[in-house]
């Protein structure tokens, strides 16, 4: 038993990094261009500011690990990175918020940019599961049940892929046309040693699911919420934004994270860093302070969201909070029949 665990893990890294290498082209519209390796946040300037030797943290994920939930110190050059544009398009697309000294956060076309590479790495990773999956299946050393899982996966990734190419086509149409098919909002706030970039649906899985067992098919439309939340110039800058279809359905939820307190904006920040995002890193100051001693709890933030299908999910907890850990272990045994 322990050593087809020890071989199914392997085998899972061995058909990630061959999915990685089989995803080689630009994702620019009608460009078939060899795409190069590029960071979701600038690595000058933003992910260096908060780098320790060069090196930041991240999670990861492998389902087929025990600890499922892990971990990482990982090096500048290759975090927060991902195949995304060829070296043209990386380059002469997002000149204005790489090549200037300044970042003009009120321009649209900006905050644009920010988003459109944030939807990117959400593709790149859909695709990397399912063409890892896929390796999975076409291995055969798999059992029944975990061939299930396996495509359950890749039709889960699937729906998100289909999803991530209607906000492209309204991104590329506002770059194209000058037009402004989403709203965004800025907020500075007291620095927090994290980068984060990430997008999320308003609706939740479990509402999701309610939809699809009342009507016999899927929500005709998902509501998405931009994130990117980064350091510059000893504060912290949150770009927020959502598609103008569904500023009736998402609004008020928006706006109350530039509208409350600092504080109430932490917690809000903190549920959705616990609950719902998966594409961040921190800096050694901020791992040693805030995670270090409790992975475990980090681990059992994401099996509990899993479980209730609820990423709305919200507690009163607040990673800028001296008292974190202690708050997130006690939080943790309001749950010690959860194992």
């Amino acid at each position: 038993m322990e050593y087809d665990k020890i071989k199914i893990a392997k085998l899972y890294n061995t058909a990630r990094k061959k999915a990685e290498k089989e995803i080689k082209t630009c994702y620019h519209p009608n460009c078939n261009l060899n795409s190069i390796n590029s960071h979701i946040l600038q690595k000058n300037g933003i992910l260096s500011s908060i780098a320790e030797e060069n090196h930041l943290w991240e999670h990861q994920i492998n389902l087929f690990r025990d600890d499922k939930f892990y971990f990482k110190r990982t090096g500048i050059n290759e975090v927060f990175s991902f195949k995304c544009f060829c070296k043209i398009h990386d380059n002469e697309l997002f000149k204005k918020i790489e090549s200037n000294k300044e970042i003009d956060f009120t321009n649209y076309e900006s905050r644009l940019l920010f988003t459109l590479r944030t939807i990117y790495n959400e593709k790149f990773r859909k695709e990397v599961i399912i063409g890892m999956f896929e390796l999975f299946i076409e291995n055969g050393d798999l059992n029944d049940y975990q061939k299930d899982i396996s495509r359950e996966h890749i039709n889960q990734q699937k729906l998100g892929i289909s999803d991530i190419e209607k906000i492209e086509l309204d991104i590329w149409f506002d770059l194209k046309n000058k037009t402004e098919s989403f709203v965004f909002e800025v907020r500075e706030i007291e620095q927090i040693e994290m980068c984060i970039s990430a997008f999320y649906n308003y609706e939740t899985t479990l509402e999701m699911n309610e939809y699809r067992i009342k009507y016999g098919y899927e929500m005709e439309r998902i509501s998405d919420i931009f994130l990117n939340l980064f350091p510059y110039k000893d504060k912290s800058i949150l770009i927020m934004g959502y598609n103008k279809k569904d500023e009736k359905k998402v609004k008020s939820y928006f706006y109350t994270f530039f509208k409350e307190s600092e504080k109430r904006l932490q917690i809000k920040l903190t549920n959705l860093f616990l609950f719902a995002f998966e594409t961040w890193v921190v800096s050694d100051k901020f791992y040693k302070q805030k995670i270090k001693g409790i992975e475990e709890i980090f681990g059992f933030a994401t099996k509990l969201m899993a479980e209730t299908m609820n990423e709305r999910l919200y507690y009163s907890l607040n990673f800028c909070s001296d008292n974190f850990k202690s708050d997130m272990r006690k939080w943790r045994k309001t749950f010690a029949n959860n194992a």
